[in-house]
């Protein structure tokens, strides 16, 4: 009997346990999002004087962690298209392993936002809380984790801070037609963008097709989590993730969908799911430890890019 009564009592603790996980760890990504959401930064429009206090603020968090430098001499790689003084920023967590350490797992998020908007909206200062500072603050959580002594993965880590991904993608395209490491050292690509508003609803995975046999994956990492995870059958070159998989690199993007703050002055910190940022962050997490510790990764599906939709 007292076995009986035990069992419930440790599923309990378990879950009290997890809640708390990912209110720690969403307490900390949110702490970014104030930060780089706030007026002072103007909304972080590329190139402008907002999105250059942005890339500050992303790379002094890599140097206090003693990232690897990985754009053109420093962490930035500077472009002007579309606006002038855009700024990639790139970062490696080097691998443990004499041999996996050669292959790289980027994970990247662009920071870059609207400013002062555009046509109806544009006025006030569009702060970009949920697109894309969640993203880019995910990703910083991940450095800070990933770059410790004990958690240091076997693969080694690209961690990729995007400009001028409102244009239309131009920072990442940008660096695949010039790139500052080898890409055929790439063998993943995470992309997130916009995962601060779960809200208890579905988080979406974009681009997924281009990856053979992710589900299983996926479904160990969230287990505990409980996130309902949306496959979403469509491809479309709507964010950073695009340019890898035309270059059949696999990857995908985490998305927890639009709203009606999306590209509109209501986009602030104070609309963020803290909790639910959290469980998408350990989800991350959790499955960028299996990219960069097991044998072998997933592989590109190149029929993705042709196949169509199966009729129902």
């Amino acid at each position: 009997m007292v076995k009986h009564k035990l069992l419930p009592l440790c599923v309990l603790l378990l879950t009290i346990s997890s809640a708390e996980a990912d209110k720690k760890l969403g307490d900390a990504t949110f702490s970014h999002i104030d930060t780089i959401a706030a007026d002072t930064f103007e909304g972080r429009l590329a190139g402008s004087k907002g999105g250059y206090a942005a890339a500050n603020y992303i790379t002094t968090i890599l140097a206090d962690n003693k990232v690897q430098p990985a754009g053109d001499g420093s962490y930035f790689q500077l472009f002007s298209k579309v606006y002038p003084n855009c700024r990639n920023i790139f970062g490696i967590i080097e691998g443990t392993h004499p041999e996996m350490s050669k292959e790289l797992i980027a994970v990247g998020a662009h920071y870059d936002h609207v400013g002062f908007g555009k046509d109806k909206t544009s006025g006030p200062i569009h702060n970009g809380a949920d697109d894309n500072a969640s993203g880019t603050a995910t990703v910083l959580e991940l450095v800070k984790h990933f770059s410790k002594k004990k958690n240091r993965l076997q693969r080694s880590l690209l961690v990729c801070f995007w400009d001028s991904e409102e244009q239309g993608l131009i920072g990442s395209k940008y660096w695949m037609e010039n790139p500052t490491v080898d890409v055929s050292r790439i063998v993943f690509k995470v992309n997130i963008d916009m995962v601060g508003r779960l809200d208890g609803d579905t988080l979406e995975l974009q681009g997924h097709r281009s990856v053979q046999g992710l589900k299983p994956i996926l479904r160990k990492a969230n287990e505990g989590l409980d996130i309902e995870l949306d496959y979403v059958w469509t491809m479309v070159a709507n964010s950073d993730h695009w340019p890898f998989i035309n270059a059949k690199i696999p990857g995908f993007m985490f998305h927890t969908g639009l709203h009606k703050e999306y590209h509109k002055p209501e986009d602030d910190p104070e609309t963020i799911d803290i909790v639910g940022l959290g469980k998408v962050g350990l989800l991350t997490r959790r499955f960028i430890h299996h990219l960069g510790t097991s044998e072998t990764t997933p592989k590109f599906r190149a029929e993705s890019l042709t196949e169509k939709m199966p009729k129902r």
